[in-house]
Formats: structure tokens, sequence, C-alpha cells
């Protein structure tokens, strides 16, 4: 009998993050995860071809390290008897960020790994963390949990047992000491959550959610209840008009509120004698009215209550102070190198010693001066734009600012020569073309025309030898012809005028080809909590390897998507279900679909 030392075995096995343990989902480099299966004993792991680092390793059961240099996609992985050399083949998906948060059940549902991120104690928690120096005493939780070290965006969402959402301030996220693959986040408790009970939590990495998990939160003594914060928005206002403030709490008022007194120290500020926190909130805005003033004038707001003072500073402008009100260019494009003329004007005349208006850019191409001045007894002033020459087109918005008023405008610079293409991708053959667009920064010579020449760099996409942009124009359009082919060409197409080249790219598609070419929502509109089913469509039958789509959801706090769906083999279509989550207010949410470097999108209405 032939022995199976060496040989690739079929004998499936399913990896999964070692905090969620959800299946179908992916993983991420440096996460922790495991691989469920069969006669893994005394076994090793590769990740494409590269060894993993294991933490535990059981017949049916072994945790190990994604490799940090994973790439993205779908990874092989090979378990192999390190006695036998008997191997088990299968793959797993992997993202940059795939967040999962541990339980502390291990079982990646119910109770969190939670825990006060400076005492160190277990749940419940308050929202008040006496052991804090300083007055911000709010409590901080570590969460974790792996999966979103190398994410870009890491978020945090509380929902309490009444359908009260809550984003949480994340002050860290990053990998936790001590342990490999181990993440940590930690988030800032909001006082609304002092007596909340069970708290459910996900946490966010760029476009993925994590598994669900929850924490208890305990009552704060009532006598400790406190005035923690006093804040206005904005902290400056016109005179005779009104603003708002906010009374904060370092948790909720109980039965009765919680009357909180307010005085300011200047009449041009008017604030009630005394306002109540309503019981069962943790904080309340009040309207702040003001009166005219002809000078700049600062209103210090105190607060009193139950042993706890808080102040806050308003800045009251004269009503007639000056402000910017409009900004422009001309012309909005221009050829690079060229400069701009730019004209930035006020709401009144300057004043003696004239107006200094800071100005900026947000793109080297386009370079303004870093300040400006309006002259004595005059409301504008025009300056220069210095520009740059560019490749291609460069969007630049020019902002003036004066005091906390601001205007934008923006500039377009231009090449002297541009290359545009109806469409990035065509289907070859069958008499399929795409439209081009050459165009130049100066019009054609009045007595005369300009010719661009066209190339292309493979057979499946021909261009005419040039084109003619007629007399006085700055445009001309030519027509690519393609031609069939058995697998997708990726041809460049080359403009030149002069010594000045443009490139764009045209993929040439065989025909019925097996990629992505639709995604529906249906319903289009539905009630927060209720699901709706996703669809994406290919243009022809999955390969027997079936098609694997990425999928995204722009709001994950309102409507979350599984990481993927896959096309089976034969099959032109694929569903998924999206769970959408209660909202306050109307939410539209895009959802995401790609596969083989195309993307489609659907958007959802949660109502």
């Amino acid at each position: 009998m032939a022995s199976s030392t060496g040989l690739a075995q079929s004998t499936p096995f399913a990896v999964v993050s070692a905090a969620s343990y959800q299946p179908g989902m992916a993983v991420a480099p440096d996460s922790l995860a495991t691989l469920f299966g069969v006669n893994l004993a005394g076994s090793s792991v590769e990740v494409d071809s590269e060894a993993a680092l294991l933490l535990y390793v059981s017949p049916s059961q072994i945790n190990f390290v994604v490799p940090g240099d994973t790439a993205p996609g779908t990874a092989d992985v090979v378990v192999r008897n390190t006695s036998t050399g008997a191997a088990q083949s299968g793959t797993m998906l992997v993202q940059n960020a795939a967040p999962a948060v541990f339980s502390a059940d291990g079982t990646g549902k119910g109770a969190g790994a939670i825990l006060n991120a400076v005492t160190f104690a277990s749940a419940p928690f308050l929202t008040v963390t006496p052991e804090i120096a300083g007055s911000d005493q709010r409590t901080r939780l570590a969460v974790f949990a792996t999966g979103l070290r190398y994410a870009a965006t890491v978020g945090a969402s509380a929902t309490d047992a009444s359908g009260n959402t809550y984003n949480l301030t994340v002050e860290y996220a990053g990998p936790a000491p001590g342990y490999f693959g181990l993440d940590q986040v930690n988030i800032v408790l909001p006082p609304d959550l002092d007596g909340a009970g069970v708290v459910s939590l996900f946490l966010t990495a760029d476009a993925s959610r994590s598994n669900l998990v929850s924490f208890l939160m305990a009552s704060l003594p009532a006598d400790s209840i406190r005035v923690a914060g006093l804040s206005f928005s904005p902290s400056y206002v016109n005179g005779g008009d009104s603003v708002i403030l906010t009374v904060s709490l370092n948790g909720v008022a109980r039965s009765i509120g919680l009357p909180v007194s307010l005085r300011s120290d200047n009449p041009a500020a008017q604030v009630p004698m005394l306002v109540t926190v309503p019981a069962g909130k943790a904080s309340i805005q009040v309207t702040v009215p003001t009166l005219l003033v002809i000078t700049v004038q600062t209103a210090t707001i105190t607060t009193q209550a139950a042993g706890g003072s808080q102040t806050a500073a308003l800045e009251i402008d004269p009503a007639n102070a000056l402000h910017l009100s409009t900004l422009s260019v001309t012309p909005a494009s221009v050829l690079g190198g060229l400069n701009v003329s730019a004209t930035v004007a006020l709401t009144g005349t300057a004043p003696s010693g004239g107006a200094v208006i800071g100005i900026s850019s947000d793109n080297l191409a386009a370079q303004p001066p870093a300040t400006v001045s309006v002259p004595f007894g005059s409301n504008s002033t025009t300056f220069s734009i210095l520009t740059s020459t560019v490749p291609a087109s460069q969007a630049c918005n020019i902002t003036a600012t004066l005091g906390r008023s601001s205007q934008t405008a923006q500039i377009t610079v231009v090449p002297a020569l541009q290359l545009t293409l109806a469409n990035s991708s065509v289907v070859g053959g069958n008499g399929n073309t795409v439209r081009g667009t050459v165009t130049i920064a100066a019009s054609a010579p009045i007595m005369g025309a300009t010719t661009v020449q066209l190339q292309s760099s493979n057979s499946s996409a021909t261009v005419p030898y040039s084109v003619v942009i007629p007399s006085g124009q700055t445009s001309a359009s030519f027509t690519i012809t393609t031609a069939a082919v058995a697998v997708a060409q990726t041809v460049t197409i080359t403009a030149a005028y002069g010594s000045l080249r443009q490139t764009a790219m045209l993929t040439v598609n065989p025909p019925a080809s097996a990629t992505l070419t639709g995604l529906t929502v249906s319903p289009g509109y539905v009630t927060g909590g209720t699901n709706a089913t996703g669809t994406v469509t290919l243009g022809a039958a999955a390969p027997v390897t079936g098609i694997t789509v990425t999928l995204q959801s722009s709001s994950l706090g309102y409507a979350q998507v599984p990481g993927f769906v896959t096309v089976q083999p034969g099959a032109t279509t694929a569903s998924f279900t999206i769970q959408t989550y209660h909202v306050t207010s109307t939410q539209t949410v895009t959802i995401t679909a790609s596969a083989g470097g195309i993307t489609q999108t659907a958007t959802l209405t949660v109502q």
C-alpha cells in the first residue's frame, strides 16, 4: 500500500478569528486565528508558504498568529503533520483590517473581554473612575480584540437597553502590550450610560465591523452626581444673537432632576439663574441670548450643583465686525505655470491700518501669498496666485481667512495636453468602440489647426494615427476600435503633442466574461432593525472555483454586510443579508461590491 507521506489531503478545515469565531469572515495580518478540523495534533501551519506561530494545538483545533506580511485576498493555508509530512490544504480570506472582540467565556458572544483601563477592574463599570488624576475622571475601558492594528480608522459604538446608540470616543487602538496578535482599544464612557445595565458594543476598523459583545453598567451613588462640564457651541457669537450652552453631569440625574445654578459675569450674556437637568438625562442645553456690543467682550459663565463647579467663556463680537464676504478667482481653470487673479471682499471697509487676510492652498499646484492686505477705506483687494506645471488636472482649494470668517474658491490647474476616455473598460470585438478626447490648454491657431499624434500599445485596441483639433477649438474626439480577445488586455493609449505626452488605460475584456456587472438591494427602503437583501451579478457564469465578491458598507452603525459573498460555480448571481439597526433619523447607506478590480455600488435607505 502506498504511503500517504507528503501527499496533500482534501480533508476540509475552517479558519476563523480566534476572538469572534464567526464563520465566513476574514482575518487580518498579525491577528489571532483559530483553525478547526480533524487530525490536527502534532501539526504545523503554513500561510502562503510561510510558517505561522502556533499558540495552541489539539486534535481538533489550532490557535495561531497570521503572519504579518500576509497579503490581502485569498491566502493558501497548509496544515502539515510534523511526523508524517501528510498535509491538509485550504484557503482563508485576509483583509488589512478584520476586527473581532474577545468575549469573557471565549465564545465570541455575550460579555466582552473588557476591563477598566486604569484600575483593571472588571464589570460592572461606573461612568466615573476616581483614580484618574485631573478633572476629567470619565471612565476609560480597555476592550481586548484582534485584527485591527493596521486599520486607518477605528471606531466604537454602544447601544443601551432602550435602543439609544452612542458613538464612543476612541483614545487608543493598536497592539496590546505583551501578547502576540492581541489588540486593545481604549474607549471613553459617556455619562449617559450611568446605570444603563447591559450595554451592547461593537468595534469598526476601516469598513469592517466586529462581532457584538456586551458589558454591564452600574449606577453612581445619587449623592455623587454633579456638574462635570460646561461648554458653548460655538464659543463666540455676534452681539444680539443667541448661542447654545450645554451643562453636562458625570451621570444621569435622578428621579426629580438636578437643579443647576448659572451666573454670568457680563450682562451682555444673559443666563437663567436656575435650570434643571431632567431625570434620566446627563445634560441639558440652554439658549443664551446676548446684547449688542461695540467692542469685543468676554463673558464667563459659572455653574454650581451638588458641590461641583464649572466655568465656560464666551466671546461676544460687535455685530458690525468685519467679515469676509466673497473670494473669487479668474479664470477658474488655468494652464499650469500661469498666474490667476483672485479678489477677496469684506462686508465693510477696512479700518485704519488695513485688514490683513490669511490665504492658503490645499495643493502645491497653486501657490498664493500667505497674506494679503485690504487698504484702509477699501472693501476688497486683488492678488495673483502662481501655479505650477502639472502632469494631470489638479483641483486646488484656495481659502481666505479673517478672524473666524473664511471663504473658499477652487482653481483647476490643467496640463497643456489632456487625454480622456469615455470608458475605462470595454468588451472587445463585435463592433464595440470607445470614444477618446484630447484637449489642449490653448485654442488651436486661428489660421490653422493642431495635430495630436495617437498610439496604442496593443492591437486589441486600435486608434487613428492622429486627431486634428480645428482652428479656434481646444479639443477633438477620436474613436478606439476594439478586437475580440481571449483574456483581458490592458492597453495604454498615448497622445503626443510636441514634447508633451499623456496616457490613458483601457481594459479590453473577452465577451461574456465572469466579471462583476451589477449590485442590487431589495427593498431599497427599510425600517431600522429590518433586514434587506443584496444581490451581486456577474456577466457570465462563475468558473469552477467560483467568484469571491468583497462587500463593504459606508455606515456600519446603520447597516452591516458580511465581508464577502461567493458566486458558486456555474451561477451568475449570489445574495447576502444586510442587517440594519434602529436610527433616530433617516440614513442613506452605500453598499459596495468589488471583484477582479471592478466595483459596483447600491444604496439603502434606513428609516
